[in-house]
């Protein structure tokens, strides 16, 4: 009796350690008042649903894995029943003397543990051996997932770096068109210049100052959708002001860079992983064809109550050789090599994409350097020239046709310079995710 309750209180204790913990819902984060790229990146790796769905689905690889592990470790249950029944022996087969008709009622009882352990199975090892290259493939698609994510954020805090370079400089232009405004109606009340030459002033004023306007809310959109981005709470009460975002100087070789990629390319990794697991199903499946052998043994109590019983004990080996399946094993096994090839097909795409993605982004780097290069140059010229025409106009030599031009001029060479740094940053973002470390590259580690 003291046996039995062992065994259930043991059963019972197992079976609430297994009990898995709720996951608790996330709260939005914050944002701060001046978000940092470091910070927006750790809040988007944290919240991004992206990469808790990649998440999710490894969790799921791992429960899979590990019940395909656990049909080759031993497996031990508790069974007990107690049952009132009556029996007609002759029912069964038992043509005892002076027992006809229905026997009892009685008790019955049994309560044992049995354990069941597989020896031989290699179908079940190799089937093992396939769950663990799923999951681990799925591991690289959660890198691949953040690799991924990174590229977007970078992205729009680029744009909004943009955006707010834009606002900026109308706002620096706007300044000076107000400067010249102010010097040029005052020479015309004095009789010095013509009224002509104090409204083209103001229109210049005016222009530049629906260009701030439409700037001004061109980066209010780029906050919001950052917000949007990280699934943080909606808002655009803060600032962007990291220049990391716009990336480094960086030695690009271009075949050591392919070479690196293919080591550090999550989803190329992932690529690799799915043929290994393909390779290990299709042997499981042939597998298939090998005998298994295993050992069952139980232990308890029988008897027609809990409290009259004897011990009982069953031992048993059970060899299993598959002669006719119909074509079964063979299904499988044709299954798991197209399963096989598709992977290999799919890997070799993908090498191929990653080859030109990486020698797209170099190309685009190099190409934006020259681009910068000679934007930097047109500022330089053009902040000269108005200097230049600012002083002729003052000194009575022009009109202020001249000054306008001239503002005009460095409005395009500054918008070309932004676009320009914009461009080069992207670029880069996009030459260290077709590499596989964006992430490292633009995440700061604590």
């Amino acid at each position: 009796m003291r046996r039995l309750l062992l065994i259930i209180i043991l059963t019972a204790v197992v079976a609430e350690a297994q009990t898995p913990p709720q996951a608790a819902p996330q709260a939005p984060a914050t944002l701060p008042k001046e978000l940092s790229l470091s910070q927006a990146l750790d809040i988007a790796l944290t919240n991004n649903t992206t990469i808790r769905e990649a998440q999710a689905n490894f969790e799921q690889l791992v429960g899979q894995t590990q019940r395909s592990r656990s049909v080759l470790l031993p497996q031990l249950t508790f069974d007990a029943h107690q049952a009132l029944m009556t029996v007609n022996l002759q029912g069964i087969g038992i043509d005892a003397p002076n027992a006809h008709g229905v026997q009892g009622p009685f008790g019955s009882m049994d309560a044992r543990l049995n354990l069941t352990l597989d020896i031989l199975n290699i179908a079940g090892r190799q089937s093992w051996k396939s769950y663990s290259s799923r999951q681990e493939s799925s591991r690289f698609q959660i890198g691949n997932a953040r690799e991924a994510v990174t590229l977007n954020v970078v992205g729009a805090y680029l744009q909004a770096l943009r955006l707010k370079a834009t606002r900026d400089t109308l706002i620096e232009q706007t300044r000076l068109a107000n400067d010249l405004y102010r010097l040029t109606a005052d020479r015309a009340n004095q009789g010095v210049a013509s009224q002509l030459d104090a409204n083209r002033a103001k229109q210049q004023v005016n222009a530049l100052e629906q260009q701030r306007l439409e700037a001004e809310q061109s980066y209010v959109a780029a906050k919001l959708e950052i917000a949007t981005l990280l699934h943080t709470n909606i808002t655009d009460n803060f600032e962007v002001a990291d220049p990391a975002a716009y990336g480094s100087e960086q030695a690009m070789d271009r075949d050591a860079t392919l070479k690196a990629a293919l080591l550090a390319r999550p989803d190329y990794l992932a690529a690799e992983s799915t043929i290994k697991s393909a390779e290990l199903e299709t042997k499981s499946s042939k597998s298939e064809r090998i005998p298994t052998f295993k050992i069952t043994a139980s232990d308890g109590q029988s008897g027609n109550s809990p409290v009259h019983n004897n011990n009982t004990y069953r031992i048993a080996g059970t060899l299993s050789i598959p002669i006719i399946n119909s074509g079964n094993i063979s299904g499988q096994v044709a299954d798991a090599e197209a399963k096989y090839r598709e992977a290999t097909a799919k890997r070799d795409q993908l090498r191929a994409q990653i080859e030109a993605d990486v020698l797209n982004a170099i190309s685009g780097v190099e190409w934006a350097l020259k681009q910068v290069a000679i934007s930097v140059e047109n500022v330089g010229l053009s902040r000269q020239e108005l200097d230049l025409t600012r002083a002729r106009y003052t000194g009575g030599v022009a009109d202020n046709t001249e000054v306008v031009n001239a503002q005009d001029r460095l409005s395009r060479a500054d918008d070309a310079n932004i676009r320009a740094q914009y461009t080069l940053g992207l670029s880069r973002a996009n030459l260290a995710r077709a590499s596989g470390g964006a992430e490292s590259t633009y995440r700061k580690t604590k």
